[in-house]
């Protein structure tokens, strides 16, 4: 039995742009997700059946300074699996943090 040196969750930082009233606004903030071995990433994207959307609620467990969605008062809202639902359902932002988690749970080159 092996143990890896890194810990089996990972800060991804997401960083996108949308479109409000005609002007491109910034959002950025970290996700809190479970780091997947490759084999398992893989046999999810097999998965024809499952959405890029889906892939990315079953990983993230948390997130910080999140300010895109909102609560009824105004405030950004708490990660919750509904909030979470809500986020992933704007169109583009779960390709984002695909692409987000990819580049941070996997190794990279260093020179």
């Amino acid at each position: 039995m092996f143990t890896l040196a890194v810990e089996n969750t990972v800060e991804v930082p997401v960083k996108f742009t949308l479109k409000n009233k005609g002007v491109a606004r910034l959002f950025s903030f970290t996700l809190i997700a479970d780091r997947l071995p490759q084999d398992d990433i893989s046999a999810r994207l097999e998965d024809k059946e499952r959405k890029v959307k889906d892939f990315m609620a079953d990983v993230i467990t948390g997130w910080s300074g999140q300010r895109l969605l909102l609560d009824a008062t105004g405030e950004p809202a708490e990660f919750s699996a509904e909030a979470l639902e809500a986020l992933l359902n704007v169109a583009g932002v779960a390709s984002v943090c695909f692409t987000a988690y990819l580049k941070e749970c996997g190794a990279k080159e260093k020179n």
